[in-house]
């Protein structure tokens, strides 16, 4: 590209990854919970950097939560295991926190009695501060950590199940 006579260096930004196609690919959907900001969720707590809501619709007792979070990073190659000789020349990066707790209550069906039982995820986004890394960029970053909890080319929870019992590797791996 030149701009009035000087050549000005374009950038891209790529991944080091390639996925195998399978052969008769499922339709994998996972399509987002609407959680209607605007009609279910209100500000419980907030400072300059983070903030917690809660669900206007869920009980007392039993509130569902977000918390949501942003700081800074002064070192993002910090124990990354990239060589120091590919850093980027600034270091400064992002820290993003969005964490939800719930709270499920099982019920005896035949006297009423109940226990509640916590749920909670959490994911933590660190990315550098850099114009190349963009909303899009950090949502395919989300779609394959996501895709992790899942087996290969099927939309079941049988991966789901199969890390709740401790197997920590794909099996088809």
């Amino acid at each position: 590209m030149r701009l009035r006579g000087r050549i000005i260096m374009s950038k891209s930004l790529g991944f080091s990854y390639s996925d195998t196609a399978f052969g008769s690919p499922a339709t994998l959907n996972f399509v987002r919970a609407n959680t209607n900001y605007g009609a279910d969720w209100t500000e419980k707590q907030r400072t300059a950097s983070e903030t917690v809501i809660v669900n206007v619709n869920s009980s007392n007792d039993r509130p569902e939560k977000i918390r949501i979070g942003y700081s800074e990073v002064k070192d993002v190659y910090a124990n990354s295991g990239i060589d120091p000789a590919y850093y980027a020349p600034s270091r400064r990066g992002i820290s993003l926190v969005s964490q939800i707790t719930e709270v499920g209550r099982i019920t005896e069906s035949i006297d009423g009695s109940f226990v509640d039982v916590p749920i909670s995820a959490h994911i933590v986004i660190k990315a550098p501060a850099h114009e190349l890394i963009t909303p899009d960029v950090i949502q395919t970053v989300l779609k394959r950590l996501l895709s992790s909890l899942y087996n290969d080319n099927v939309t079941t929870t049988a991966r789901l199940a199969e890390l709740m019992k401790g197997a920590v590797t794909p099996p088809e791996v």
